[in-house]
């Protein structure tokens, strides 16, 4: 995070300042952190949730691929219906993509306010986690697994532009 992003956080979540050792203001920050780490948990949940959908979506649409190219009496029908399947896998796949993308940005400023919020309590965990694991840098640490749920949309891709080729050569044939 750039200093100015990160001055301009701090100042919209400490609008009422930093002093919390007046009355109950420390209890009320580390409940305000804890609601904050909980909604970053049930945000990986959710995407969890979102690539286990994405994935039995594409292992069907291309077992709907096989079971067209093998069982439809007409070979135009066969084509025709591998190439719309395919079609739309891959747009499945591209959301998927995006989807993964955006829920990267979310989590990154999420652990950005996390960050932040540890600065006023006895022990900041996250930021000294993320400061072992080389903060991202060093893949002998720690390789996101961004990158990995990135990647499976793309062999789907792979997988669905192969079957629109196989069905056009077989079709021209």
């Amino acid at each position: 995070m750039t200093e100015p992003d990160e001055q301009e956080i701090n100042a919209i979540l400490y609008s009422k300042g930093t002093q919390f050792d007046e009355g109950n203001r420390l209890p009320l920050l580390l409940e305000e952190y804890k609601l904050f780490v909980d909604t970053s948990e049930k945000l990986v949940a959710r995407r969890q949730t979102v690539n286990t959908f994405f994935l039995s979506v594409n292992a069907l649409l291309l077992s709907a691929i096989g079971m067209t190219a093998k069982e439809v009496i007409t070979m135009r029908i066969a084509f025709i219906g591998v190439i719309a399947i395919s079609l739309a896998g891959i747009l499945l796949c591209m959301a998927w993509r995006r989807l993964v993308h955006s829920y990267r940005q979310l989590n990154t400023g999420k652990f950005a306010v996390i960050h932040l919020l540890e600065q006023y309590l006895p022990a900041a965990l996250f930021k000294a986690e993320w400061k072992a694991l080389g903060e991202g840098k060093d893949k002998e640490k720690y390789i996101p697994f961004t990158k990995t749920e990135a990647t499976i949309p793309i062999v789907f891709i792979v997988l669905y532009g192969i079957a629109i080729l196989l069905s056009l050569l077989y079709f021209l044939n």
